[in-house]
């Protein structure tokens, strides 16, 4: 169910976005959702997309496969007085699929907008 109304709501948002005739580029929390969705969809190829290069070499994949994100949220996002870096705060529920156990982390992500106007995650 959950899956059904995420799909048909980003259904909407993109024929919204292909009706006014312009593209608007994904902000900072966008990003950070869509890379949370990806992870928790195992799909690391997509995940990887919100990453930069540096990013994704810290990645191990192995533990990921060990995991299984129950929920995020996006607490809190800091812009850079220039507008160019954001600091965004997020809380996550992991459960380790081997012993059931749970754990709820708050922490930070940093992204970078590139030349292009895009948000890349630089640091988690």
């Amino acid at each position: 169910m959950f899956r059904i109304s995420i799909a048909l709501i980003s259904l909407a948002v993109f024929a919204l976005s292909i009706s006014c005739g312009a593209e608007v580029p994904a902000g900072p929390e966008d990003i950070a959702e869509r890379m949370f969705e990806a992870a928790q969809a195992r799909d690391y190829d997509e995940m990887y997309t919100f990453m930069s290069p540096e990013m994704q070499d810290e990645i191990n994949e192995a533990a990921l496969a060990g995991i299984e994100i129950v929920s995020f949220t996006i607490d809190e996002i800091e812009y850079s007085h220039d507008s160019t870096e954001v600091e965004l705060e997020y809380t996550i529920t992991i459960k380790e699929i081997q012993s059931g156990e749970t754990d709820v982390t708050s922490d930070d992500m940093e992204m970078i907008r590139t030349s292009e106007g895009d948000w890349i995650i630089t640091e988690m």
